[in-house]
């Protein structure tokens, strides 16, 4: 079973080589842009009909690899959602990731809209992993440098948008990204 890879962004092969233990052949196409009209030139110039879209920091696991594998021969479905387990200052993220259209079937995409296609879609049991910040000051440092400083009455209406857990470590990461707005 052949595979092709589109990565948003860079993406290093170590990410991707529980996959070249289960599959015969694997092939990178490269795109730094995450628009969807980008996404639809770098799946148009893949070479094979199944493809795996990957976000730089993330990894497939080998239960993911051997999913993928599965998944690509029988073609039970036409797409899979897979969830992206992320780890922050050494401990799992708590965000609710359903999962996103990641693996699918080149032919029964639909061009419209976000990425879909026609057909049924299955959420797999294995996830990405992906290694967010080592530390809480490293994340705060990242974002004093890319950020704007939120006020106090702005930051508390950000988090509390944003906290749905109960898990003290991903309240700390919702903290500290409601204290600054993108620039």
């Amino acid at each position: 079973m052949k595979l092709s890879i589109v990565s948003l962004g860079h993406v290093h092969t170590e990410a991707f080589e529980p996959l070249t233990k289960v599959l015969t052949g694997i092939e990178q196409v490269v795109t730094n842009a995450t628009a969807r009209a980008e996404l639809n030139r770098a799946i148009d110039a893949a070479a094979n009909d199944w493809i795996l879209i990957m976000r730089e920091r993330e990894t497939v696991t080998d239960a993911l690899a051997q999913e993928i594998a599965e998944s690509c021969e029988r073609s039970s479905a036409w797409g899979y959602r897979i969830r992206t387990e992320i780890t922050y200052a050494g401990k799992p993220l708590r965000l609710g990731d359903t999962g996103e259209l990641r693996l699918l079937h080149r032919r029964h995409m639909l061009r419209r809209g976000d990425l879909l296609v026609e057909g049924t879609v299955i959420r797999m049991r294995s996830a990405f992993v992906s290694h967010s910040f080592a530390s809480h000051d490293e994340h705060r440092d990242y974002l004093r440098t890319r950020g704007t400083k939120r006020s106090a009455i702005a930051r508390l209406a950000a988090f509390m948008r944003n906290a749905r857990t109960l898990d003290a470590n991903t309240l700390r990461y919702v903290w500290i990204e409601s204290g600054y707005v993108a620039s």
